[in-house]
């Protein structure tokens, strides 16, 4: 076992950091205070509420107004898409792909039933989508597009800005799933013209527990739950503050080394990268080279059982994953790398490394040791296996 964790799975969630700690800390020990009572220590709960609002809209380049904080990224998600159905009168058709997260893919299964028409727009071998088909797909039925900005398995880089422009010309909501973007490209929704954006903070070191909704107009949300008037009557209950100030202080603390980070990040993944298809044969990275995060990298490990290795860098302290957090507990090959056209085996032996800025070169060159001593160890027994099958 390595003498520390290495922890490379930062796609699934990150640490938060601890200046945001110390900012929720500080707001559970001295900022307390129902941000809806009419009192002073209300006030001060206010305060620190539309700071954070304040600071997460100025990540993304939008107006504090339209920030709408939730419990997570997938009741964003969920928030977005069931209002687009509940809006729809005579509109019913969404339009989406199958390589969303799960709560994108889940809550249209539920619509479905319901009696929407949904609408799988494919992806290439690269994981990108086709502008053309998207546009060639989109009807007066079409009540709305959602296409995830970044992928969380490849890391892939939708052009969210085109299919903008294709969702502008034709006059369709546009809703992109940000959670695995915010934070690690630049978004300014003041220049990409976008209906509903979704993320969560702990995708970039805020604590888990804490979603937005960015939506244009206010007017096309409408609530999941009932109760209070919180969050401009859209997310009703008492506001989760400790988690909204970490968020807030994330997001601050991303602004502040936004760049310096997107570059150690990339060049981090790059060198890991690099090592790992030097010294490991058959060996290829999945999904576009050309149009992804600078964090993640899916390598698919021919002959492996990505499984097995998975447990065996598990049980050294190496943290990764071969799918989303949300689905890794199962058995079945990654749908998002089936959609892509690998093979139930490809995708049963591709493994998912993603990182952030709190990893280092030593942990790089650690892990790919151990990737490369555990793959000659496992490769004849993964054959063996896969030629009794």
């Amino acid at each position: 076992m390595t003498s520390k964790e290495i922890y490379l799975d930062n796609n699934a969630t990150t640490q938060a950091l601890p200046m945001v700690c110390e900012a929720m800390v500080k707001v559970i020990e001295e900022g307390f205070g129902n941000p809806s009572s009419g009192h002073a220590t209300g006030d001060r709960g206010r305060m620190h509420l539309e700071k954070a609002r304040a600071s997460v809209a100025e990540l993304i380049g939008a107006d504090p107004s339209n920030i709408i904080f939730t419990s997570s990224g997938t009741e964003a998600n969920n928030m977005v898409l069931m209002s687009s159905r509940s809006e729809a009168r005579t509109a019913s058709q969404i339009i989406t792909t199958p390589v969303e997260h799960s709560s994108i893919l889940k809550t249209c299964d539920h619509l479905l039933e319901k009696g929407a028409d949904i609408i799988y727009l494919e992806v290439d071998s690269s994981g990108l989508v086709n502008l053309q088909k998207l546009e060639s797909l989109i009807s007066d039925k079409t009540s709305l597009v959602s296409i995830q900005w970044i992928n969380n398995e490849t890391g892939v880089i939708q052009p969210i800005e085109k299919i903008s422009k294709v969702c502008r010309s034709k006059g369709v909501p546009l809703h992109t799933d940000a959670a695995q973007a915010v934070g690690k490209i630049p978004i300014n929704l003041n220049v990409v013209d976008i209906d509903f954006l979704t993320l969560t903070g702990h995708k970039f070191h805020a604590p888990p527990g804490v979603g937005v909704v960015y939506s244009k107009s206010l007017k096309q949300l409408r609530p999941l739950m009932f109760g209070g008037g919180q969050e401009f009557k859209l997310r009703p209950g008492t506001e989760n503050l400790p988690g909204i100030v970490g968020i807030g202080k994330a997001a601050e603390l991303k602004r502040e080394k936004f760049t310096s980070n997107i570059k150690k990040v990339t060049a981090l993944r790059d060198c890991f990268e690099e090592k790992v298809l030097q010294a490991i044969p058959s060996t290829k990275t999945n999904g576009s080279l050309e149009h992804r995060s600078g964090n993640s990298t899916n390598i698919l490990f021919h002959g492996i059982d990505g499984q097995a290795l998975v447990a065996r860098l598990d049980q050294l302290g190496i943290r990764c994953s071969q799918s989303s957090a949300c689905t890794n507990m199962r058995p079945e090959p990654s749908y998002v790398l089936r959609a892509m056209g690998l093979s139930e085996r490809e995708a049963y032996s591709s493994i998912r490394f993603s990182f952030s800025e709190l990893n280092t070169l030593e942990e790089v060159d650690l892990a790919v040791e151990a990737i490369s001593k555990l793959c000659e160890k496992l490769r004849p027994i993964s054959e063996l296996l896969y030629s009794s099958q």
